[in-house]
C-alpha cells in the first residue's frame, strides 16, 4: 500500500527540486558575501588569504543555512506551486477531484521532515562547526584574553592583555556571575626577546581564594593564599586584582546558544544552573529548536497557499506579496517572542511555540474556509 498517491509523490518531487535549487543559490550567495565579510573583518586585523577566508566561511555555513532554511522552504514551495500553476497542472489536479488537503499533504510531510533534520542533525553539526569557527577566528586575530566556559569541574575564565594573562577557575558562581566561590587564579607574564614580544608566557603566581567579587575595574579576593616561585606561601585577608571585565561583559562572553547543539543543550542547561548562572537563553534556544518542525510547516503552507490561486483569475502578484509579508512577519514575531522568553518576560515554552502554532492554525483555517466553506 502506497503512503502517497502518484500525484502527491509528483508534488513532493517538485517541492524537493525547488528546495534543492533554492538552497544551491543560497549557499553560493552566502559564501560569496561571507568570504568578503571575513576578508573585511578578520583581514582588517591580520593578513588573511582568500583560502583562509573561504575556510572560515565554510565553518560558518551550516549555521547560516540553518537560519535561512525556513525562507528557503518558503521559496521552494512558492516555486513548485507556481510551476504547477503555469503548466495548468494545478487545474488538472483540482479537476480530478483531489482536494487541497490531499495535494498539500506532501508539503506538510516535506516541511516536517526538513524541520526534524534541521533540529536533530543540522543544528548539532552547525553548533560544532560554529565553535570551531569562533575558536579559529579568535586565534587568527589573537583575541581570547577574556573567555568564559562552563564545564563539569566548574567555571573557567581567562582575562588579560598583551603583556599578561590570568586563568581563573571557580567551583560555583553567585549573583549572576559577580561572585566566584572556591577560586584559583594562575597569573602568567609574556616573555620578550629583547623588545620583541614572543608567544610564550612564564608563571608568575598562583592564588587560592575563598571568594572573588567582581567590582568596577577589579576582582576583590577574600581569604586567600598567594604562592610565588621560590617563596613561602602568604596568607591574606583581601587582595585586589585589576580586570577589564564587568558583569555585563562577563555574561556576554558566555557560550553563545548557537554554539551548543540540540542534544547537548539539556545537559548544558543543567550545568549552567548548577554553576549559579542564568540559563534562560539556553532554555529558550532548546524550546525554539523543538518548535522548528511546526515553524517549517507554517512557512511551507504560507508559500503554497500564496500560489494556489489560478493565474487566469488574476491577483497572483498580490497573493505572492501577501505570502512573503506573512512569512517575514512570522519570522520576526518568532524572534521577538524568543527575546521575551530569553529575558524571562514570557515562559520559554509559550514564547517558542505560540507564533508558529498561531500561523499554522491560521493557514489550516484558511484551507478549511476555501475548501469546505
Amino acid at each position: 500500500m502506497h503512503l502517497m498517491s502518484r500525484i502527491q509523490t509528483y508534488i513532493l518531487k517538485e517541492c524537493l527540486s525547488g528546495l534543492a535549487l533554492v538552497l544551491g543559490l543560497l549557499v553560493l550567495a552566502i559564501l560569496m558575501i561571507d568570504v568578503v565579510e571575513q576578508l573585511r573583518t578578520v583581514g582588517g586585523d591580520v593578513s588573511l588569504s582568500l583560502l583562509s577566508a573561504l575556510r572560515l566561511s565554510l565553518m560558518k555555513l551550516p549555521l547560516l543555512i540553518e537560519q535561512t532554511l525556513p525562507f528557503a522552504l518558503l521559496a521552494a514551495c512558492m516555486l513548485a506551486f507556481t510551476r504547477l500553476n503555469r503548466r495548468s497542472e494545478l487545474s488538472i489536479i483540482r479537476a480530478s477531484g483531489l482536494s487541497a488537503w490531499r495535494f498539500l499533504t506532501p508539503v506538510i510531510v516535506l516541511a516536517s521532515g526538513v524541520g526534524l533534520v534541521s533540529s536533530l542533525i543540522l543544528n548539532p553539526f552547525a553548533a560544532r562547526l560554529t565553535q570551531s569557527f569562533e575558536y579559529e577566528r579568535s586565534r587568527l586575530i589573537q583575541i581570547g584574553q577574556e573567555t568564559l566556559a562552563v564545564a563539569d569541574t566548574g567555571i573557567w575564565l581567562r582575562q588579560g592583555d598583551d603583556t599578561s594573562q590570568i586563568v581563573i577557575h571557580a567551583r560555583r558562581v553567585e549573583d549572576s556571575g559577580r561572585t566566584l566561590l572556591d577560586v584559583k587564579l594562575i597569573e602568567e607574564q609574556r616573555l620578550y626577546e629583547g623588545r620583541r614580544p614572543t608567544s610564550d608566557f612564564a608563571f608568575v603566581r598562583r592564588i587560592d581564594a575563598e571568594r572573588a567579587v567582581l567590582n568596577d575595574g577589579f576582582w576583590q579576593l577574600e581569604n586567600l593564599v598567594e604562592n610565588l616561585p621560590n617563596l613561602p606561601a602568604k596568607r591574606r585577608n583581601t587582595l585586589a586584582i585589576p580586570t577589564s571585565l564587568n558583569a555585563a561583559t562577563l555574561l556576554d562572553k558566555f557560550a553563545s546558544p548557537n554554539s551548543i547543539g540540540f542534544w547537548d543543550l539539556p545537559g548544558f542547561i543543567h550545568e549552567t544552573r548548577a554553576a549559579g548562572l542564568d540559563a534562560s537563553r539556553y532554555t529558550m534556544r532548546w524550546y525554539v529548536l523543538t518548535a522548528t518542525p511546526v515553524l517549517f510547516v507554517a512557512m511551507a503552507l504560507i508559500g503554497a497557499l500564496a500560489c494556489l490561486r489560478l493565474q487566469r483569475l488574476g491577483a497572483t502578484s498580490r497573493l505572492l506579496a501577501t505570502g512573503v509579508l506573512a512569512a517575514v512577519g512570522l519570522y520576526f514575531l518568532t524572534q521577538f517572542s524568543a527575546s521575551l522568553g530569553a529575558t524571562g518576560a514570557v515562559p520559554p515554552p509559550v514564547a517558542a511555540w505560540s507564533p508558529p502554532l498561531f500561523f499554522l492554525f491560521v493557514s489550516l483555517a484558511f484551507i478549511a474556509y476555501r475548501e469546505d466553506g
